[in-house]
């Protein structure tokens, strides 16, 4: 009898501890793609770790792939199984969209909280993925970018340190009374070469790349043309020889000090608000520069005129994540979107530039304590809140990008005309552009 009653204590017992204790529910667990390697691949693992720690309901591991990623992605769908959130940084997410690889963000959030989101969000956030009537992915940041110079050799050159050029007439006259010969007559410091991509400069002079159906058009482009020419005048002035020679001279490895404008060969520099903290690490002590409010454009231009493309860092949910709604939370925490204190920390390890309207990332303790270390970072603040950007549309994104790059080498070496660099390069990717959409 007493055995029984012992043994009837006990199983009330363990009843009230099952009703009372309470119950720890397991986390959803989702897998983050990206491309980044390096310091960078470390940075990306710190943002999934802040996410982990502000909440306790997801978990998210950050996984680098370095090589192949489309293909490793593309692949994965063949198996059915896909990580739940990606960033590419090389393949653009409307070539993965026009697959069906990809989940549409704005169904995702469903109608009200993407209202709301978009008067959260700068346009360009979105915009930048916006294909079909539906947006496949939201960019976290956008790089923006302007005129580095060196202002000691502003003064030595006779040049007001604290007027940059503001119009490429301008810089093509300071860029002349900068450059330096060496007793043989060859470059030893070089004012300025338009050594960035096509698709930035084009940007610049006011054209456009594709059409609203994303087809390549930038051979038609007179603003274009007028682009790729002006590149060409630097080699037909400064004689290419002489420019090949300069560029072999320099270090193959060209970050950190290693970097023309930061190891003083070259006077100006268009670059992004990244070599901010470059410079703060690696320029000598008594380095002096300054950077231009915007870069200079011509006349027809875009001044402050900003290239976004859709497959930087653009963060997406394929169609074989099991759990998309997790994701989609860890999306909107690096956007910065209900998660601003958050966001501030990742601008300070990245520069990655806030994309909020109201700019309250901006506002945060740990982004004003970052400013005042680095007060040039309000010159991209400004340039990024004068949305005069333009975004590219297409599912052939990285293909066209590559064309027009070796497009604007065949023009800058001076082997191919403008036009015909151009025209070469539009038929390739016009070529690609119609097996992707059969």
């Amino acid at each position: 009898m007493l055995k029984r009653k012992c043994g009837l204590v006990l199983t009330m017992i363990l009843v009230v501890m099952l009703v009372t204790t309470p119950s720890f529910a397991a986390k959803t667990k989702i897998t983050y793609w990206h491309q980044w390697t390096g310091q960078w691949s470390k940075v990306l693992e710190d943002i999934a770790n802040l996410f982990n720690e502000s909440q306790d309901e997801i978990e998210v591991k950050a996984v680098v792939i370095p090589e192949n990623f489309r293909e490793r992605l593309m692949s994965s769908a063949a198996v059915g199984d896909m990580p739940d959130v990606v960033s590419l940084t090389g393949d653009g997410n409307l070539y993965m969209a026009e697959r069906g690889l990809f989940q549409p963000i704005d169904k995702l959030m469903g109608e009200n909280e993407w209202k709301q989101f978009q008067e959260w969000a700068l346009p360009v956030v979105w915009e930048v993925n916006d294909w079909k009537g539906h947006v496949w992915a939201l960019t976290p940041y956008i790089d923006c970018c302007s005129l580095y110079y060196n202002k000691t050799h502003f003064t030595e050159a006779g040049l007001d340190p604290e007027a940059p050029p503001s119009t490429i007439t301008e810089l093509d006259a300071f860029a002349e009374k900068l450059t330096r010969y060496d007793a043989r007559g060859n470059i030893d410091i070089i004012g300025f070469y338009p050594s960035w991509g096509l698709d930035y400069w084009g940007t610049v002079f006011g054209g456009k790349f594709v059409d609203d159906e994303g087809a390549p058009t930038f051979n038609k482009d007179p603003k274009i043309l007028q682009a790729m020419e002006w590149i060409a005048s630097y080699s037909h002035k400064y004689d290419v020889n002489k420019i090949v020679a300069f560029e072999s001279g320099l270090s193959e490895e060209r970050a950190g000090a290693l970097d023309p404008f930061i190891s003083k060969k070259k006077s100006m520099e268009q670059q992004g608000q990244w070599v901010i903290i470059n410079l703060a690490n690696y320029a000598a002590e008594d380095f002096s520069y300054g950077i231009a409010p915007f870069t200079p454009y011509p006349e027809g231009g875009k001044q402050g005129g900003v290239l976004v493309r859709s497959a930087y860092g653009a963060l997406a949910i394929p169609s074989g994540s099991k759990n998309a709604e997790a994701a989609l939370e860890f999306i909107k925490f690096w956007v910065g979107y209900g998660y601003e204190a958050q966001r501030a920390k990742i601008f300070e390890w990245g520069a990655w530039m806030p994309l909020d309207k109201e700019q309250k990332i901006w506002e945060q303790a740990t982004t004003v304590q970052y400013l005042n270390m680095f007060p040039q970072f309000s010159t991209f603040r400004n340039i990024l809140t004068m949305q005069n950007w333009t975004v590219m549309q297409t599912p052939v994104d990285s293909f066209l990008f590559n064309r027009v790059t070796a497009a604007r080498d065949y023009a800058r070496l001076l082997e191919k005309s403008p036009q015909q660099a151009l025209d070469d390069a539009a038929a390739e990717v016009m070529k690609e552009y119609e097996r992707i959409r059969k």
